[in-house]
């Protein structure tokens, strides 16, 4: 059993700030996922996703294992301490979130167009899904070759840009708070994009920290 104490403020802090922003969209997918299952909360706006829920439910398990196992991955005292567990954990890691970013861009090439999307969107969510496939899998590429510090660099980026979800509720509150209701068009695809520039960002600030 995996046990939290004796490790330092920077761990909890890490994990903590990880299962914050990890926790909108596994409470948002686990929501989607019962709504599937019972058939709960049909409308013209999702109905794309009863009529073809297969991949949708897939995305939606792998995207909530990888944000919620990925939480622990980062923290360095757990890591040492639960280095084995690190190693198991971290293989489902990158299957899950390689099946998430495959899911993602198999949504976004086969599911019709949401109203609310303008025509930046669909490229943006491709190019951050082929991004992530590659990061994880140079990531994991680096691992088997025993070249750690190179390994947790890549695997930092594959998990930031896989967790644009929790950022875009952050970069959408300025709307909600100043224009209200749901954004579309330009707006939503900027806001969107947002999210991933952030994490995208963020993940290239603390590989170059570590560097140095």
């Amino acid at each position: 059993m995996l046990s939290m104490t004796s490790l330092s403020k920077k761990d909890y802090m890490i994990i903590g700030s990880l299962l914050f922003l990890s926790l909108v969209p596994g409470i948002a997918g686990v929501i989607r996922f019962i709504q599937i299952i019972t058939g709960v909360g049909y409308n013209i706006e999702n109905q794309r996703f009863f009529n073809d829920p297969i991949p949708v439910l897939i995305h939606i398990v792998a995207v909530v294992f990888f944000s919620f196992l990925g939480a622990f991955q980062f923290a360095p005292g757990f890591r040492k301490k639960y280095l084995n567990w690190h190693r198991i954990s971290g293989r489902l890691l990158v299957f899950m979130g390689l099946i998430s970013a495959f899911s993602g861009l198999w949504l976004t090439l086969v599911f019709p167009r949401v109203p609310t999307d303008g025509d930046w969107l669909f490229g943006i969510r491709m190019i951050v899904g082929v991004w992530m496939i590659l990061c994880l899998f140079v990531g994991f590429v680096f691992i088997l070759q025993k070249k750690i510090t190179q390994h947790s660099h890549w695997m930092i980026r594959g998990y930031a840009i896989g967790m644009g979800a929790g950022t875009q509720v952050f970069t959408h509150l300025p709307w909600f708070v100043l224009v209200g209701g749901d954004p579309s068009g330009l707006p939503r695809d900027l806001m969107m994009g947002a999210g991933w520039l952030v994490n995208f960002l963020f993940a290239e600030w603390i590989v170059r920290r570590t560097r140095r």
